[in-house]
């Protein structure tokens, strides 16, 4: 960037090495040769200090202020990206990172690359997302009443659980494909008998129900006759176990009295149409029309069977084929939150995350690093949902913040963000990178992917005269396609043994948008082979030709290359070794990501 003349070493140099004016001939015009110092293969990883520092730079006030000089957003965006140490959609690395390059590297000249690691809020993943538009519910008397099709049961059974997707269908009836519901039920795993239900009426109800879940529609209400006030007006309390209500008269359609005319008397089941009122401060039914009655059933009644019942809490999902219970194989584990943790921390709803944290610890007490867990729960706004990761130690919730890489390269004596490189590996000489190996099954082996420095990544399943069954990825670290265009892979590779027919399928480069941590429980594309891969013959290293990947525009995606002989039913007569260099992933020359 700056020319550095070194005057004290060439002076001595000069006096030391003979007559011969070079420090005329080289530096004061003779020859248009400057000392130079580019460097590439550079990384940096930014610290809490660097993030603050973004704030203060005057070249990035200046930037941020420009993006909306009337309101301040950008200002206030870029101050926020100082206090969280966290780049944004909107305060991007590509925007404020150069100011900390150019402070921190100010002698490096044109040419000098660095990937400069740092951390990108990215906020919720599409698992999570998908919760933003859930509800969440208790079933209520009537629910159970819809899923029965029969009265009288206050909770599901296994004969019955199986009804809750039609159930859903009704319920919420305007939902779209991908609605999520949250639902709490009352169950139990005895069947209830016979005599507990009663044949199902559309908008009848017990009065206990009505009390319980009061509203001033009409219905048609069944109790008991209590203290009768006028047999001449039909004035009574009817009554329910321990529910009761003042009833302001009975009479027909056309509002004739009909209390002695029916010979209702105290004890009787009777059924009127009205409707729950609390005018004048008591509870009241108002405008009561007879509908029958029968007298007072003097024989024992049989006693409900004592039922064990427990809350259930479940996730269900609407789909083409309608609703399902929630799954997902690519976490560990769907968990709606069970009732019994938020009656044992005394809450409805759930703000203090330690409470799920503590749950997961008791539930899953055999996690694996890395696993997933999706938890669903009743937050202060309703139904939602977070992201857990087990780190091999503990339970670490998913705040949405991820560690990204970007290339940065100095151009007119400046840093400027290289967004048309997206991934840039050498391999030869440098190492892995950030690319990290995944072992599936090694067959005894103590390695299948490896490192070597003259040539790049490698792998291989022949050892000691032995070809193994095996499975392995190198897999890439998180690339962001945010701003791409269309975005290219390619790479150099060599292979050698293994035969033409097999290769193909046991060497693959995949790609995925939506990487788990593991690559057993990821979803993953194979990309066809853009060119015929070499035939085994020699190491001659060719390209691998051009992966478009402009599907994944907008997207953060991970690309892996698998080695995998580990296949049912084929032998492995000459296994392949596999070496990787040169990997770019970039814009085409004449195509530049959107700004």
């Amino acid at each position: 960037m700056k020319a550095k003349y070194i005057f004290s070493a060439i002076v001595l140099g000069v006096s030391l090495a003979s007559c011969t004016n070079w420090f005329d001939e080289n530096l004061m015009g003779n020859k248009d040769s400057k000392v130079t110092d580019v460097r590439t293969g550079m990384s940096y990883t930014m610290t809490d200090d660097d993030y603050k520092m973004l704030a203060i730079y005057p070249e990035n006030i200046d930037k941020a202020l420009a993006l909306d000089p009337k309101d301040s957003t950008g200002l206030k965006e870029l101050q926020a990206l100082a206090k969280e140490k966290a780049f944004t959609e909107t305060a991007s690395a590509d925007m404020y990172a150069p100011a900390l390059l150019n402070d921190k590297y100010p002698y490096l000249d044109n040419g000098t690359t660095c990937d400069l690691v740092y951390t990108m809020r990215e906020g919720k993943t599409n698992r999570v997302r998908a919760f933003d538009d859930a509800q969440g519910f208790a079933l209520t008397v009537d629910d159970y009443e819809t899923i029965w099709q029969k009265r009288g049961a206050d909770y599901l059974t296994p004969a019955t659980v199986g009804g809750i997707p039609a159930f859903l269908l009704t319920k919420m009836a305007k939902a779209t494909a991908g609605q999520i519901a949250l639902i709490s039920y009352n169950y139990s795993d005895d069947e209830p008998d016979p005599s507990e239900l009663s044949d199902f009426l559309p908008y009848a109800l017990r009065l206990s129900e009505l009390l319980a879940f009061p509203d001033e529609k009409l219905h048609e209400i069944t109790g008991y006759v209590g203290e009768v006030k006028s047999a001449i007006s039909g004035r009574f309390y009817m009554v329910d176990g321990d529910y009761s209500i003042y009833v302001y008269g009975v009479t027909d359609e056309d509002g004739n009295k009909v209390w002695k005319d029916k010979g209702i008397q105290q004890g009787d089941e009777i059924t009127i149409r009205g409707r729950y009122s609390t005018e004048g401060g008591e509870p009241q039914i108002l405008d009561g029309v007879y509908i029958s009655h029968k007298p007072a059933n003097v024989a024992p009644r049989r006693a409900a069977k004592a039922h064990k019942m427990s809350v259930v809490n479940a996730l269900y999902i609407l789909g083409a084929d309608g609703w399902a219970p929630l799954t997902d194989d690519q976490v560990k584990a769907v968990v709606a939150l069970p009732q019994n943790v938020y009656d044992q921390a005394g809450v409805t709803a759930i703000t203090d995350m330690e409470i799920i944290h503590t749950y997961l610890r008791g539930a899953f007490p055999y996690a694996v690093e890395k696993d997933i867990y999706l938890v669903a729960y009743m937050g202060k706004n309703g139904a939602t949902a977070d992201e857990w990761v087990y780190d091999g130690t503990d339970f670490i919730l998913n705040t949405g913040y991820v560690t990204e890489t970007m290339s940065f390269e100095v151009k007119a004596d400046k840093w400027i963000a290289n967004i048309s490189t997206y991934l840039q590996a050498k391999f030869v000489d440098e190492g892995p990178g950030k690319f990290t190996i995944h072992h599936v099954n090694l067959d005894g082996l103590n390695y299948i992917w490896r490192y070597q420095a003259a040539y790049g990544m490698t792998a291989s399943a022949y050892v000691s005269g032995t070809n193994h069954r095996v499975e392995d990825w190198l897999v890439s670290p998180n690339i962001r396609l945010k701003k791409s265009v269309k975005p290219q892979l390619t790479f150099d590779q060599a292979v050698r043994y293994g035969n033409t027919t097999d290769n193909p399928t046991w060497l693959n480069v995949m790609v995925t948008n939506n990487f788990t941590g593991d690559v057993m429980s990821t979803e993953w594309k194979k990309l066809e082979w853009q060119a015929e891969l070499p035939d085994g013959s020699n190491w001659i290293f060719r390209s691998s030709g051009i992966f478009d990947l402009s599907e994944y525009n907008g997207q953060t995606i991970v690309i892996a290359f698998r080695y995998k002989t580990d296949f049912d039913g084929i032998e492995v007569p000459s296994a392949p070794t596999w070496e990787v260099q040169n990997l770019l992933l970039a814009e085409p020359a004449e195509e530049s990501p959107a700004q």
